[in-house]
């Protein structure tokens, strides 16, 4: 008799105990897992716009100059072809080197240009990516995500298949331009400086 009570109270015991573990809040918590396009959501925040915008019109008197390079270096060609038979040896060989010193000149430019533009649209860019990697932290730690992956690009995919819902890209977007919208703007140093630990991308 004492033997039947003792595994009645010990069947109580566990069943008492199962039913505290499965409400408990651990138990109860459903991993949450998201998925971000990470350098999508950079590019299309308002600041990474308005900066992208403003490198544009300070780039844009060069670009200019290179098409008007470029114009020239078309312009000589043709001179040069259409007049071919007419042209002395001597007019030929003084056209085919300035067409060559135009063409060094061009290449020259465009590739300093290119130089210049592919750095600083960096720089704009890891500036943004820093500052929304860390407000990415606190914006999933506030709506309890458990994990939240880079979904990548279409073109180089990470996440082969998420629910449509899962992405949280949109959203990040409008709350931290929410967020920033809010925040003033620091205009004391306005260069733009690499980030000496760029946010992973």
């Amino acid at each position: 008799m004492q033997r039947s009570r003792t595994l009645v109270s010990l069947c109580a015991f566990f069943v008492t105990a199962v039913i505290s573990f499965a409400q408990s809040p651990t138990s109860l918590s459903t991993p949450v897992y998201v998925t971000v396009a990470f350098n999508a959501a950079v590019l299309q925040t308002a600041e990474a716009q308005h900066a992208f915008n403003e490198l544009q019109a300070k780039f844009a008197p060069r670009q200019t100059h290179l098409q008007q390079l470029n114009a020239q270096v078309d312009s000589l060609k043709k001179q040069i072809n259409d007049n071919a038979a007419s042209l002395s040896e001597a007019d030929k060989s003084a056209k085919l080197h300035a067409l060559d010193v135009e063409e060094r000149q061009l290449q020259r430019e465009a590739d300093d240009f290119k130089g210049d533009t592919d750095s600083a649209s960096q720089q704009a860019f890891q500036s943004v990516a820093q500052k929304l990697f860390a407000f990415l932290q606190d914006y999933a730690k506030h709506h309890a995500y458990t994990l939240v992956i880079d979904r990548g690009s279409d073109a180089a995919p990470v996440v082969w298949y998420a629910a449509p819902n899962a992405d949280i890209t949109a959203e990040l977007i409008k709350a931290y331009d929410l967020k920033a919208a809010a925040t003033p703007v620091d205009r004391t140093n306005t260069n733009l400086h690499l980030p000496s630990n760029p946010t992973p991308h």
